[in-house]
């Protein structure tokens, strides 16, 4: 790890790269008076703000298909997203084999789309003070390069952070309450065209509704009373009162069960130090591009296409691969065979050593 180095110019930057040929190129959010002194003595001037969404911390189905672990103390296997603790002998430390599938990248982008809806919304950020970024490899950064949230601390940006998430999230704090009307108790709610997570209540209880309701532990009658419900009368008047047999505490965890959250990494977002992947460089878990896209185009951003940075044809032995794409062409599934590929698609499966080179 090559450390507190700065650069007066991208010139610089890009010899400096050329001759370290690292594995991968990060830099500070941070703003310090001499950045390359001891971290005691950088004198710390501010941070951009920064958002971290990551496939590796949202729970796709996809994950048992094409991830794997393995306990570094015991040697127990499993699929899907590695656990907290080994289920056999309780270790901590595992070893991860992921992948990233198109399905995964699908909702890292539809939860970034989600976060840049709620900056814009609730907090009215400026879209010329922020950037979105291709991790190159299973996620999205969004920074913030306003001057005015710079010097934010570290519990600022931890108290935003919350909100994004809805941590120690009430409903009762947002207007879902029982209000005594002529002796009886009335509910009361938001509406969906209240701002903040007033409507993003009734958006999820929306949502809920379209769902699959046999999930959510209800008496029969209530389960009957929701089915029964036309949900587009939400669009139309007050909603609460109509749902009959269903009391406040049950909506409460109703609506925290569907309310969408921000699913972002609070440590990134709460470092005032931290260390981002530079964007124009090579993610060394793929051979990705790591590269800034359009906020208004992230929907139709294909990071199988554009993020592609390798040219030419080359020879591997694959000793496992699901299947996977790269440009318009689907490649595998391979095990343990030889074959020539695309260089982009033989240095994914390098760069996951699903593969190695053939001379």
């Amino acid at each position: 790890m090559v450390r507190h180095r700065s650069f007066k110019d991208p010139q610089t930057v890009l010899g400096a790269i050329r001759d370290l040929v690292p594995a991968h190129v990060y830099f500070s959010t941070a703003y310090y008076r001499d950045p390359t002194a001891p971290m005691e003595q950088k004198g710390w001037l501010g941070a951009d703000l920064v958002f971290d969404i990551d496939a590796d911390h949202l729970d796709t189905p996809c994950k048992p298909t094409h991830d794997s672990w393995k306990c570094k103390g015991c040697g127990t296997t499993g699929l899907g997203g590695s656990p907290k603790l080994c289920p056999k002998c309780k270790n901590d430390r595992m070893e991860a084999q992921t992948w990233l599938c198109e399905q995964c990248l699908q909702h890292a982008k539809e939860e970034t789309m989600k976060l840049l809806d709620m900056m814009h919304s609730d907090f009215a950020f400026d879209p010329k003070e922020m950037g979105v970024f291709f991790s190159g490899h299973r996620g999205f950064h969004v920074h913030v390069y306003s001057e005015g949230l710079r010097t934010m601390g570290e519990e600022e940006r931890r108290e935003l952070s919350d909100y994004m998430m809805a941590q120690g999230f009430d409903p009762e704090f947002h207007g879902l309450f029982e209000a005594p009307i002529d002796g009886v108790k009335i509910l009361e709610g938001p509406a969906i065209d209240q701002p903040g997570w007033r409507g993003r209540i009734v958006k999820g209880i929306y949502d809920m509704l379209g769902g699959n309701l046999e999930n959510l532990e209800l008496s029969p009658l209530q389960l009957k009373t929701l089915k029964d419900f036309d949900r587009e009368e939400i669009f139309r008047k007050p909603i609460w009162s109509l749902f009959k047999g269903i009391g406040v505490s049950t909506w409460k965890s109703l609506v925290t069960k569907s309310v969408e959250r921000a699913k972002i990494d609070t440590v990134v977002t709460t470092d005032v130090h931290r260390l981002i992947r530079f964007s124009g460089t090579l993610n060394a878990h793929t051979g990705l591009l790591a590269m800034r896209v359009p906020e208004e185009g992230i929907d139709e951003f294909d990071p199988f296409t554009q993020a592609v940075a390798f040219q030419g044809q080359m020879k591997v032995r694959v000793k496992e691969s699901p299947k996977f794409r790269i440009g318009e062409r689907s490649f595998g599934p391979y095990r343990d065979e030889m074959v020539e590929l695309p260089s982009a698609a033989a240095m994914l499966l390098l760069c996951k050593h699903r593969a190695e080179p053939v001379a």
